[in-house]
This record gives C-alpha cells, sequence and structure tokens, in this order.
C-alpha cells in the first residue's frame, strides 16, 4: 500500500524528502510556490525530476491563499494545468464554501483554522462531496493548537458530515519543518480517534490521497476530460 502526506509546506526540501523516507511515504506533497521564491539551483531541481528520485514521489501542488472569490478563481485558473494538487488555505467561511463548490481543487485545507466553529456546514459538505474536493485533517494544527479540545471538537463536527454526505478526508501532517512529520499509521490513528472507522482512516492517507493524484495526472496528459476517460484505440 502507498501513503501519502498531501500537506507538507517547508523550503527545507531535502530533509523533507529523506525523512518522508524514514517514515515510510511513497509521495509528498511539494509546494512550488516555494521552489519558485527560492529560485533553487540545478542540483536541488534534481529533486522534482522523477527519473532521478526513484525512491518517493514529489506530488507537485499549490497552496492558494485567497482573500476573496475572485482571487481564488484566478489562483486556481492559474495553476491548474500546472500541477498535480490543487488546495486552498481554509478558515474563512466564504472561501471554505467557494472551494467545497469548486471542482477544480482537490483539498480544503483546514477549514476550521482560527475559528470558533467547524467551518463547513452540511451545504458545504454535500458540495465537496459532488464536486471531488477532499476535506482535511491537519496534524499540525491539533499539535499547535491553544486549545486542543476545541479543534478535535470542531475536526470530529467535520468528519462525521463527510461521513453522512460521502465527502473525501486526507489526513495530513501539516509540517513545516521534519520534526512535525508523522509515520502513516499515526496520521491514520488520528482519523480513528476522532470518528472514521479503521479502513476510511487508513484510505485517507493512502487510497484518497492515491486516487486524486493519479486522477489528476490523467487530467494534465489530456486522457481524462470532466470525468470521462479517453481510452486510446489500437
Amino acid at each position: 500500500m502507498k501513503y501519502y502526506d498531501l500537506h507538507i509546506d517547508s523550503e527545507k526540501l531535502e530533509e523533507i524528502i529523506e525523512m518522508a523516507k524514514l517514515l515510510g511515504f511513497s509521495g509528498i506533497f511539494v509546494n512550488v510556490q516555494n521552489i519558485e521564491e527560492r529560485r533553487l539551483n540545478e542540483n536541488l531541481k534534481q529533486f522534482l525530476n522523477p527519473e532521478k528520485n526513484n525512491e518517493i514521489e514529489l506530488i507537485r501542488g499549490v497552496i492558494i491563499k485567497a482573500k476573496n472569490k475572485e482571487e481564488l478563481k484566478a489562483q486556481i485558473e492559474k495553476y491548474r494545468r500546472k500541477v498535480e494538487i490543487i488546495a486552498v488555505y481554509g478558515g474563512d467561511y466564504e472561501i471554505n464554501r467557494l472551494a467545497c463548490e469548486d471542482n477544480r481543487v482537490d483539498i480544503l485545507y483546514h477549514p476550521e483554522l482560527g475559528r470558533n466553529d467547524s467551518g463547513l456546514d452540511h451545504i458545504c459538505i454535500k458540495s465537496a462531496a459532488e464536486n471531488n474536493v477532499a476535506i482535511e485533517i491537519n496534524f499540525n494544527e491539533i499539535l499547535k493548537s491553544k486549545n486542543r479540545p476545541k479543534i478535535l471538537s470542531f475536526m470530529r463536527k467535520n468528519i462525521k458530515l463527510c461521513k453522512k454526505y460521502e465527502a473525501k478526508i486526507i489526513i495530513t501532517s501539516g509540517a513545516t519543518e521534519k520534526w512535525e512529520m508523522r509515520a502513516p499509521r499515526e496520521l491514520a490513528s488520528i482519523g480513528y480517534v476522532l470518528g472514521l472507522d479503521l479502513k476510511d482512516a487508513i484510505d485517507a492517507v493512502s487510497i484518497n490521497p492515491e486516487t486524486k493524484i493519479n486522477e489528476n495526472r490523467e487530467k494534465l496528459k489530456g486522457n481524462i476530460i470532466g470525468n470521462v476517460r479517453i481510452v486510446e484505440e489500437f
């Protein structure tokens, strides 16, 4: 079984890759915005070459931090044909809802961040299910929270809604440095404690992210239009 962590936001790419290998991941999210900003030298760019980095997959992605609808739409349009994963930085209810309504979005990060509620309601979750937008459970948010019981209760509520409306859940470390990363089974255990059954908790770090990655790779190759797979004739 392959395991993925689809929320890592660190500029220390070499350290993150080595830790991911030790923890047993098959692939990790790489924020290409960090890479562009740092103007990496050619040696570091080799890490993004699958042929030269066959031990672990590096999933090209972006984290969109938008203040309004127009900015969100513009950023999605800018990156959708360039990366494998588009994640939206959640917390603001309007942004949460808009992300759930847009089928070009892959993951809504921490919808409860900085809020006094879970950040989502049945309308958002139903839209997320219809548009194949996954809802994140973020370990780092739990780790760094000053009010852990509150955050856990919000996450439990969102998981309950996701189960009711069959929206996908993805569990991540949310790491900004290597010491914040956690092994796949540790991440899955968080989902289990918060209300997922064991299979769904494991799927949230394996099948769910892997399916999304593979679907987007097919789309980037032009083999999927909408929800229809284009099959080559021989």
